[in-house]
């Protein structure tokens, strides 16, 4: 080598050398320069991921989720492998193979960063790279100085996470769009099952979107999530993660991605809305901490007063007439409609309480053909229009129906009812039709008359609303809530908002106040008209019963079951409304805004009380005089599990003393026996759970629950008794004046259920509608899900009740001649001490005279 050629080598070298001190410099201050910037890897072992809030009843079942992410996490080994191949195959496929870079990517993207001044038009990342990304790390533009975090952040995971944690969380941070975040969430929009559950083209069409989850999904962009998807099986193709049979039938298949709302187990919106209202401001990150709720609903009770409740207020909608069709849909004289049409104006129907839109498309007089969405089509006969007599008013309907034409046209939009099967008689052409279409057989001996059809039934959103709450009296839980007829048609809860006049319902509260001023089950007042002289008032108060009948002296017993209101008035004077205000402050309600005058008496006037306040009220007659807080919210668990929240509530502890120490409390407080019986876990403390406190006199309680019991023996609950057949059973109907509010509140030891009914503008209902014909029915219905497994209980009779032999026309004990004397309970210190008898012996016949006490 000549000296010329040994210096220029030299200044190679040194030059080289140079240029690999730049480099190591340039990248030692930007490592410098970038490091501070990017998190630690070890956070993304414990990353958080967004998850929405999920609430559930007592029994684990979903009834509600909240929050503008879907995420459902899985592990690794829940997870197809066919999906796997597809993610690595098409994004990744030396994903277990570099240490976070892959060079040869990131060379092509490298080249096309030059090409576009700084700008990166396509990936070069890795999933290691992109999982930052996912979860909010970086921003998602592609700009030169976040690749060069990415990639020295993927180096910092590579060395801190096994490559099976990254890919478990890449799976479940990756957006899929449609608000599904991670595969499991995305397989339940699109598909409305787990990902397991999955073929193998739908999981291609799943791996295929997050390269563009807005616009490359299947609901956004069928044709570029088919042509995606078809890419993503040549490249699983190519790495033999699939066979050749398999990639044939795969791509071949059609698109059957829809989008699915998640499925929830049993649909409670106006409870889960009052559990979010009671959590938002304990928990910030309430939408998206991944908590779960649970209740105390009863899954199977919930369902049950939803239904119930529904079947009311239809029953009741039905009963007062046809209000017309929901609209008109334009047609052209000899045309008929265009299904096309039928179907775009059906798409913007929601569905309300199960009752399906559709468009009447022919009718005569004897059935009308009506389409549905999804182009099926129904016939509704005359059976299934014939209660649509015109709505004039609320007491007043059109003439009967004799044709199918006198209710429906072409054209109108409409709801029906779906009924299930029932049994059609059939003609002989149709019984032939049927045997062939069975083949015969034993239909030759047996000929076929009837068969089972599918029935629909003519419908229509009811203006009517309602609500039903069900508590259990010892703790206070909320075994079922409905505030409505549907969340989706009027979010507004009139279980726990709807503040109306408890008419009748009310009286009990009015009588046990008189219990505590010495007044008796025999005690006699007397039902005749009042008159009342007000000079605020143009002219005299005269208030009367119902039915405008008078029954003259009538004991406080009879007067409840009756529901006399002259009676419930004459107690209130006799009383004194102050007493009676004070007494019923002690079962919760806040009497502030309530009325001192006769009003007060019939639940009428200023009052306003919620079904919620109603039910918490009676409640303390059913548990036997102790004041329980309604609940419903049991715990809250976050995203691992572990309990974040867990209150405490005040229940009946029957075995303690005054001042006996509180309970230790159960780990799920579902019931009283548990919330008594149970534990903490590990041995230490457990949390105390506060005795409820004794509001009126377990005397008091007793008598007035057997006074409620007779309204249902013998009163105007008798409908209850009559379909329940339990003895156990005990409630007080309520009506307003003005027939606005109906009301039924009712129950055993075990359940408390309070039913109201009315329009949300206080119209009247109608003259016909009681608290014993419009919401007593939905109690029913309700009760006997509620009590089927559950025993007929008698509570004990306290001490300090006595009973003794009374006259029932006069309430006075009975002498031993009284053949039709009955028994009554007094308490020990108002017991009649003199008979009829015994007074007449003191006084002169001549002096005994009737005299209106009042």
């Amino acid at each position: 080598m000549t000296p010329r050629s040994r210096r220029v080598t030299f200044r190679i070298m040194w030059l080289a050398l140079a240029g690999v001190c730049a480099t190591v410099l340039s990248l030692a201050g930007m490592y410098l320069y970038l490091d501070p910037q990017i998190p630690r890897a070890e956070t993304y072992r414990h990353v958080k991921l967004e998850t929405p809030l999920r609430v559930y009843t007592a029994d684990a079942r979903l009834i509600a989720e909240f929050g503008e992410r879907r995420l459902i996490p899985v592990t690794l080994a829940e997870v197809p492998g066919h999906f796997i191949s597809a993610l690595l195959d098409t994004e990744d496929k030396r994903f277990y193979e570099h240490n976070g870079v892959d060079f040869v990517t990131l060379t092509t993207a490298a080249l096309d960063l030059v090409m576009n001044m700084g700008e990166i038009s396509r990936g070069g990342s890795t999933i290691t790279m992109q999982l930052p990304r996912n979860l909010g790390t970086f921003s998602r533009d592609q700009v030169f100085i976040r690749k060069f975090k990415e990639i020295l952040l993927a180096l910092k995971m590579e060395r801190e996470l096994s490559k099976d944690e990254i890919l478990e969380l890449y799976i479940n941070a990756v957006p899929f769009g449609k608000r599904a975040y991670g595969a499991q969430a995305a397989a339940y929009t699109y598909y409305g099952k787990p990902l397991a559950e999955l073929t193998l083209a739908q999981l291609a069409m799943l791996a295929g979107i997050p390269q563009a989850p807005t616009a490359g999904n299947p609901i956004n962009g069928p044709e570029r999530s088919i042509n995606r998807r078809n890419l993503v099986l040549r490249r699983m193709l190519e790495q033999r993660s699939i066979t050749p049979a398999e990639f044939d039938v795969a791509v071949a298949a059609p698109i059957t991605a829809r989008l699915y709302a998640r499925e929830l187990d049993v649909p409670a919106p106006y409870a889960a809305e009052w559990v979010r209202q009671q959590l938002i401001r304990r928990l910030p990150d309430l939408y998206s901490g991944g908590y779960e709720v649970y209740t105390s609903l009863q899954s199977e009770l919930q369902a049950a007063a939803d239904s119930a409740l529904r079947k009311g207020l239809l029953s009741y909608d039905r009963r007062h007439g046809y209000r017309g069709p929901e609209a008109q849909l334009m047609i052209r004289e000899d045309e008929p409609l265009d299904d096309t049409r039928i179907q775009q104006t059906l798409a913007e129907m929601p569905l309300y309480g199960n009752l399906e839109a559709a468009v009447v498309k022919q009718v005569d007089e004897n059935a009308a053909t009506v389409q549905l969405a999804g182009r099926r089509e129904v016939v509704l006969d005359l059976d299934a229009v014939r209660w649509a007599r015109s709505f004039i008013d609320v007491d007043t309907r059109g003439p009967v129906i004799t044709r199918v034409t006198d209710v429906l046209g072409p054209g109108d939009l409409i709801r029906v009812e779906y009924l299930g099967k029932v049994a059609r008689e059939i003609d002989d052409s149709q019984a032939a039709e049927a045997a062939a279409a069975t083949g015969g057989g034993a239909l030759a001996s047996a000929p076929v008359t009837e068969v089972l059809v599918d029935a629909w039934r003519l419908a229509q959103l009811p203006e009517i609303q309602g609500a039903l709450v069900s508590l259990n009296p010892d703790t206070g839980a909320v075994l079922a809530l409905s505030g409505g007829f549907d969340f989706g048609m009027n979010q507004y809860n009139h279980a726990i908002q709807a503040a109306r006049q408890p008419g009748s319902g009310f009286k009990p509260f009015v009588y046990s106040a008189a219990l505590n001023s010495g007044v008796t089950p025999a005690s006699i007042f007397m039902d005749a008209p009042l008159v009342f002289d007000d000079k605020n008032l143009e002219s005299e108060y005269r208030p009367d019963n119902d039915n405008n009948q008078y029954n003259g002296p009538t004991r406080l017993r009879v007067a409840l079951y009756r529901s006399i209101n002259l009676v419930s008035m004459r107690v209130l004077l006799d009383v004194g409304a102050g007493n009676v205000l004070s007494h019923a402050q002690r079962f919760g309600f806040d009497t502030s805004t309530f009325p001192r005058n006769t009003q007060l008496a019939v639940g009428g006037g200023t009052m306003a009380v919620t079904p919620l306040q109603m039910a918490s009220a009676y409640a303390i007659i059913a548990n036997g005089g102790w004041k329980v807080e309604p609940n419903l919210v049991t715990r809250v668990v976050d995203i691992t599990g572990t309990e974040v929240f867990k209150p405490m509530y005040s229940v009946v502890c029957r075995e303690c003393s005054e001042d006996a120490p509180a309970s230790p409390a159960s780990e799920e407080p579902s019931s009283l026996e548990d919330l008594l019986a149970q534990t903490a876990e590990g041995g230490t403390p457990a949390a105390v759970v506060p005795p409820a406190p004794r509001t009126i006199d377990a005397r008091n309680a007793w008598i007035m629950n057997n006074m409620l019991q007779d309204v249902i023996k013998r009163g105007t609950g008798r409908r209850a008794a009559v379909e329940l057949q339990r003895s156990d059973i005990a409630g007080k109907t309520g009506t307003t004046n003005d027939a606005a509010d109906t009301w039924f509140n009712g129950y055993n030891p075990d359940v408390v259920t309070t039913v109201w009914v009315g329009f949300p503008n206080h119209q009247a209902l109608g003259s016909r509608e009681y608290g014993s014909n419009t919401p007593l029915p939905i109690w029913i219905d309700y009760m006997k899900v509620a009590l089927a497994d559950r025993p007929q209980i008698s509570r004990p009779q306290p001490p300090g009740i006595v009973t003794r032999k009374i006259n029932p026309r006069t309430g006075e004990l009975a002498s031993a001649q009284d053949s039709d004397a009955i028994f009554e309970y007094f308490l020990q210190e108002h017991v009649p001490t003199t008979s009829i008898a015994e007074r007449r012996i003191e006084r002169k016949d001549d002096e005994i005279k009737a005299v209106d006490i009042f």
